[in-house]
């Protein structure tokens, strides 16, 4: 490894033939006293790891947290306590990890396990009670102190499928216990697995930076496959010089992948270099919950929603406050001010230490871009209002990445809307906080309005709820995407769809199930009772279903017994179901 950075990570990885065993810190990362001994920590699982994503993978509008342990594609294997430890949360949630569970180490961290099927027996027992108390199926509990006490190694969980998950798999974050921030757990040594690939360049982007209205605009120039040479490192297809801006910077693509598994990863680390000198180095470690939706000025944007793989921006947009930035030079952005060749280095280091090297040069010469975008200057530092025919839009300092050049039009009201169409930016531009969108409403009839909301259109011509209610002549929603928004109502109810016949017999089943959905608003609340009482239903929005597991503690056996369903959409609109059954 050539630059200084990299050398003091190598000094922490270890590596053995296949088995990935890094120890690497960041440099300004002061370890908790006992934190900087071996960890001691032990797979979740009694099967290889095999992951399906790693920390710091992007993910939209953050970093994943943690890893995604491949639970050989079925739900309920056991799952195990990686350290001695005390259980501090236990939540249950329709999104999100769905069950989780998070224990306190006397190391100084903490270990979540997410996406569960379900909690050994004794916090199963202990959490249901508190579902019937709470009559609320999502509940986040703090446990007594020290009524939940695991061994390393003991069986705490089965895993499932639960919450915000794509197919079953454990996924295990190991945080600092006194600021919950989530740790690169494989680049601090604290699980192995097996990889012996390192990360591949795919797609090299120049984006150059103009100023317009004293406003910066960033132009993709080119974009370009590279390839790999005799001696292994990456380079260009076209080995001349390449033409750039004054000023400019860099985005990859970049492929990371473990051994046996298709699945693309996360980069660790990313270092460039300019003529030899550091311009820019960020290492992807210790990032805060408070600053994951920042993950949309690390990534080139829309570049990165487009590909399976990461692109990374190797420049640090004004309002990023993600700490994972070390060494930069002006951000990282490229500035020429002659008409000499010069060398670009960009090495990328995965989470176990393997790494590649991108090299190639340029030149200035690149012409200026012919069309000169237009629009209203919004200082991304202060707050700012505007006013537009029935359109009242205002964005709050810190709520752009960057200032920008906002382009607003308005379009003729369509047979579906109750307003005119108004397109705010692009929703290419990604938001850090919510803007309001107002839109007039004053010739709403009186009987609609309660049941109003502002909707969007997206490219496909699908339209999508935003949200919002009316209030003194106007319809207004908190939004984090820019977009085309228009006045909807939403006066249909939910339907609810019962997965058995009324009057069925249930004395060999152990659950009964409906489908629910909704056809605008969203689900917005259910409530069931059996015979009059309160009953658990769990909540799967993945696949619609609303699903009660039989309790004979509750409800007894031999009898017929009368359900009543009661399924809200997110503007009052219910739909209640009515039967029976038999168990």
């Amino acid at each position: 490894m050539r630059n200084s950075k990299l050398s003091r990570i190598k000094k922490w990885i270890v590596l053995s033939a296949a088995i990935c065993y890094a120890g690497a810190l960041p440099a300004q990362y002061t370890p908790h006293p006992a934190m900087a001994t071996e960890f001691g920590f032990v797979s979740p699982v009694s099967f290889p790891v095999l992951l399906s994503a790693n920390y710091g993978e992007l993910r939209g509008n953050h970093f994943h947290s943690g890893i995604d342990v491949k639970t050989q594609g079925v739900i309920n294997k056991p799952i195990r306590a990686i350290a001695d430890g005390t259980v501090v949360r236990i939540a249950v949630s329709p999104s999100g990890f769905g069950k989780a569970l998070y224990i306190n180490h006397p190391n100084g961290t903490t270990s979540v396990y997410g996406h569960l099927e379900r909690f050994s027996d004794s916090i199963e027992r202990y959490i249901h009670e508190i579902q019937y108390v709470r009559k609320s199926f999502a509940v986040d509990v703090t446990p007594p102190a020290g009524k939940f006490v695991f061994k390393q190694g003991e069986q705490i969980a089965l895993s499932g499928n639960r919450g915000s998950s794509g197919g079953p798999h454990l996924h295990l974050e190991v945080r600092e216990t006194d600021s919950q921030r989530p740790l690169n757990l494989l680049a601090r040594g604290m699980l192995q697995v097996r990889d012996t690939i390192p990360p591949k360049p795919v797609v090299l982007y120049y984006i150059g930076v103009d100023t317009v209205q004293g406003v910066p605009v960033h132009t993709v120039r080119w974009k370009l496959s590279v390839r790999r040479d005799a001696r292994g490192n990456y380079t260009l297809l076209d080995t001349a010089a390449l033409r750039v801006a004054r000023n400019g910077y860099f985005a990859v693509e970049a492929e990371e992948k473990k051994n046996g598994t298709d699945n693309p990863m996360g980069v660790y680390a990313f270092d460039v270099t300019y003529d030899g000198k550091p311009a820019f180095s960020m290492v992807v470690d210790r990032i805060g919950f408070d600053v994951g939706r920042y993950c949309y000025a690390a990534a080139l944007y829309p570049q990165s929603r487009a590909t399976r793989n990461g692109v990374y921006r190797l420049y640090k947009l004004p309002n990023n406050r993600l700490p994972v930035y070390r060494k930069t030079v002006r951000n990282g952005l490229l500035t020429l001010d002659d008409d000499g060749r010069h060398e670009v280095g960009i090495e990328l280091t995965d989470d176990c230490g393997n790494a590649s090297r991108l090299a190639f040069r340029v030149v200035r010469g690149l012409s200026a871009p012919q069309v000169v975008p237009d629009g209203i200057p919004v200082d991304w530092t202060k707050d700012f209002r505007h006013q537009q025919g029935g359109l009242s839009l205002s964005v709050p300092r810190g709520a752009l990445y960057e200032s920008i050049l906002l382009d607003l039009s308005e379009k003729p009201k369509q047979r579906y809307a109750y307003s005119p169409l108004y397109a705010i930016h692009t929703p290419d531009v990604p938001l850090q906080g919510a803007v309001t969108v107002s839109i007039d409403a004053s010739e709403l009839p009186a009987e609609l309005r309660s049941k109003a909301l502002l909707a969007t259109v997206g490219r496909d011509g699908g339209h999508s709820a935003a949200g919002g209610a009316w209030k003194e002549g106007r319809v207004t929603t908190e939004t984090r995407s820019f977009g085309t928004y228009y006045i909807a109502v939403d006066t249909v109810a939910p339907r609810i769809t019962p997965q058995f016949k009324s009057g069925d017999d249930f004395a060999s089943r152990k659950t009964l199930s409906f489908k629910i959905s909704d056809d605008f608003s969203g689900i917005g609340s259910y409530s069931a009772t059996i015979d009059g009482k309160w009953a658990l239903f769990e909540y799967d929005p993945k696949t619609a279903t609303l699903t009660h597991y039989f309790d004979d503690g509750r409800w007894s056996r031999e009898t017929t017994h009368v359900l009543v369903l009661t399924v809200a959409d997110g503007k009052g609109n219910k739909t209640v179901f009515k039967g029976n059954y038999r168990r």
